[in-house]
């Protein structure tokens, strides 16, 4: 029996920024008959994510700028020190940055040949406006992936199906693991449990 694992926006977030090294090495190291499952709209708010992520990268490095132009205006001893300490930081910085914006398109380039996505249809984002199953206005994103998931499980009534993500505050609440053990999805927040569950005979 072939298995579904659905993933969302978070698992895009957590392989490209490192976050959580057993996830790259479950990711990496699937099951043949594992299918990894993931709503197309999630590389849209991977994207979004990834934007706002690079703008406060870049006001920390203009802030970082500022005060090593004012150190250097200082006729301080402290001062040029504190200035060299900051060019130091900031191109240690600037590394760091770029290193991330590869790490977050060598993560699109893995999941692609490893995806299965979900393509939404309007009646689903109707659904989700109309009658959501998580209440407040701002899920409504997160809404939205829950529906596109929770249909696709509709249509494999047969498959095991399990859904992992780290973000339990939303995906997690007691009503909304209802709605997965009515399409028999089995919920994950936690990776080593995952794995277990994958694991089983």
């Amino acid at each position: 029996m072939s298995v579904f694992l659905y993933i969302e926006t978070n698992g895009i977030m957590s392989l490209a920024q490192k976050r959580n090294p057993a996830i790259e090495s479950l990711l990496s190291n699937l099951p043949d008959d594992v299918q990894l499952v993931l709503p197309s709209i999630c590389y849209m708010e991977a994207l979004f994510a990834f934007q706002r992520d690079i703008k406060r990268r870049d006001e920390f490095d203009r802030d970082l700028t500022i005060e090593i132009n004012e150190a250097s205006r200082r006729n301080l001893r402290i001062s040029q020190l504190v200035m060299n300490d900051l060019k130091q930081s900031q191109e240690r910085y600037d590394a760091l940055s770029e290193q991330l914006n590869t790490e977050f398109i060598e993560s699109l380039m893995f999941l692609a040949s490893r995806l299965t996505l979900i393509h939404p249809q309007p009646d689903t984002l109707i659904t989700t406006l109309l009658d959501p199953k998580l209440n407040k206005f701002t899920e409504r994103r997160d809404d939205f992936i829950l529906r596109c998931i929770v249909e696709h499980a509709q249509n494999h009534s047969s498959e095991r199906k399990a859904f992992f993500s780290e973000n339990t505050k939303q995906f997690g609440q007691q009503p909304v693991r209802e709605v997965y053990r009515e399409v028999g999805i089995t919920y994950f927040g936690n990776v080593e449990n995952l794995q277990g569950w994958l694991n089983r005979d």
